[in-house]
């Protein structure tokens, strides 16, 4: 394969969309974020996002897929569904921080900076998990 072949494959598959587990009853899974003393960490995403899949991609993709390992509940929902009226997302990609009380950590909203939204992230979950301990 040539060198220029082998940076289109690269850059095509690393823009297929990322696929993620998506939230079905959001107050099931806070129950169950509860019981088992897991945050639930919610992308809220809308069709066509393009930063919304990088941050699926870079960031969410491993731990939803690890969630167990990772003491988390990951999950991907859609902009507008009325479960999530009440959190009042204004911006996608959002990444809510939620336990059976609601949000507890402070939300990620947008993608500002590859080069530190990987610690941001890593440092509310573990602000949520102490808030369910």
């Amino acid at each position: 394969m040539s060198k220029q072949n082998q940076l289109q494959s690269q850059s095509s598959s690393r823009q297929a969309p990322a696929h993620m587990p998506q939230l079905d009853h959001l107050d099931k899974q806070l129950d169950r974020a509860g019981k088992q003393k897991r945050p639930l960490v919610l992308l809220v995403t809308m069709p066509g996002c393009g930063w919304c899949d990088l941050v699926k991609q870079d960031y969410l993709q491993h731990l939803a897929r690890d969630q167990d390992k990772e003491g988390v509940l990951v999950f991907e929902t859609i902009q507008g569904g009325p479960e999530l009226q009440r959190y009042r997302i204004t911006m996608v990609p959002t990444v809510l921080f939620l336990g059976p009380q609601g949000e507890i950590a402070e939300r990620l909203i947008g993608y500002g900076s590859r080069d530190f939204y990987g610690a941001y992230l890593n440092e509310r979950i573990a602000s949520a998990r102490k808030k369910l301990v």
